[in-house]
């Protein structure tokens, strides 16, 4: 490929010398520049005590470090006690600040501690005045009380406006470590870019669903119940089965603050897999979760008081544990679903408490509180206490094992 060079001005420099002859064409303040444009300016902040700054009665000690101001550095390799008494005002109070000076004029060329002393009687704080050729760092302001006391020092050392630290100067890692860690950030930030794609969540529908009760649906599947007292009571199947949003639910979460689960409240979702109910729930209606068919577990609350009719009717649940509050458990409680052993957490007296609803009316197969199916076989088998089990036999009659 044939390349054609176009003449322009651009100025250039070359750090080396070829072949032993002296080409170089930069000056030591090309050198400078070169630096501070690629060195931030500030503090080093592994290099001695950063400046550290204490106080006595009357003088300010400063501790070793190591400044980078506009391409040149300055070093305190020990401590400096500046005595800050000869700025103080006989009769009043005076704020001074004290700062670190690069003076690049031709006439100085130096770096030097300096202090900046304002109007005795004033709490403003002075300031350094920079030009072309020098620069300042602003270390800390000091309160001095009338007679020269230190009554107070405010350390600015972090203020990125006044001072601060540098923390970019490449000579503490090689250009090499510098690409393998931005690669690596590059990485990670790709990554969390996902994550955060993926918390992307947004409200898909809400609305009320009891006089102090309402719920959300979320994109991620969530169906969230929050307020208070008693959700409403609905009619064959759920709000949501009936709007078409069913399908999308596979999470239930009821918070603190609700009562009651109304009747076939939850009904028809499908696709639930998990649902967390809230402490504070005392009731849960008929048909609550009925054929919620991917529901395999729930933790009943420990202050739920009734078990009702085919609650959990129709869900993949095959355990249930019962809490000791339960005084009710209603006929057909566990109709339509796969329990056998059930696990109760009171004694066998406090199950003997508890009201066990069967029509003897007119009974029947299903007319009984501890029925799980049609088939006559399809009943609860045992029932676990905490100090002892409860069979079923064939008669229908419940013993202790």
């Amino acid at each position: 490929m044939n390349t054609t060079k176009i003449n322009t001005p651009l100025e250039y420099g070359f750090f080396n010398c070829a072949d032993g002859t002296e080409d170089r064409v930069y000056t030591a303040e090309n050198f400078t520049g070169y630096l501070s444009a690629i060195i931030c300016d500030g503090i080093l902040d592994t290099w001695g005590d950063c400046f550290s700054l204490s106080c006595s009665d009357t003088s300010l000690t400063i501790g070793t470090g190591y400044a980078w101001i506009g391409g040149h550095y300055a070093i305190l390799a020990q401590p400096q006690v500046i005595d800050v008494s000869v700025y103080a005002d006989t009769g009043l109070s005076r704020m001074i600040a004290v700062g670190i000076s690069c003076d690049t004029a031709s006439s100085v060329r130096a770096c030097s501690f300096e202090v900046a002393a304002g109007l005795a009687g004033s709490s403003d704080k002075p300031a350094f005045t920079g030009t072309d050729t020098k620069k300042y760092f602003t270390l800390c302001y000091i309160k001095l009380a009338a007679g020269g006391a230190i009554d107070s020092l405010q350390d600015v050392r972090n203020d990125e406006t006044l001072c601060g630290y540098c923390k970019c100067i490449l000579g503490k890692c090689g250009v090499t470590v510098l690409q393998e860690q931005m690669a690596a950030l590059e990485s990670r930030m790709d990554a969390l870019e996902k994550k955060m794609d993926a918390l992307d969540v947004k409200v898909l529908d809400s609305g009320t669903c009891g006089e102090n009760a309402a719920y959300t649906l979320y994109t991620n599947g969530l169906l969230r119940i929050s307020g208070s007292g008693a959700t409403d009571d609905q009619n064959e199947t759920s709000v949501w089965a009936k709007n078409g949003t069913a399908d999308s639910i596979t999470k239930i979460i009821v918070d603190d603050g609700i009562t009651k689960i109304g009747d076939h409240f939850f009904g028809g979702l499908s696709n639930v897999t998990s649902a967390l109910i809230a402490q504070t729930v005392s009731e849960i209606g008929t048909y609550a979760f009925a054929d919620c068919s991917k529901l395999s577990g729930i933790a009943l609350p420990p202050v739920l008081t009734k078990l009702s009719s085919r609650t959990f009717s129709g869900t993949g649940i095959a355990a249930l544990s019962v809490p000791v509050s339960v005084s009710t458990i209603s006929l057909q409680a566990f109709y339509g679903t796969a329990i056998e052993n059930l696990v109760y957490a009171g004694t066998k007296a406090q199950w003997n408490a508890v009201e066990k609803q069967t029509n003897t009316t007119t009974p029947s197969l299903t007319d009984s509180w501890d029925v799980t199916g049609t088939d006559p076989d399809t009943f609860l088998k045992k029932v676990i206490c905490s100090d002892g089990t409860y069979v079923r036999n064939a008669s229908g009659k419940w013993s202790a094992e």
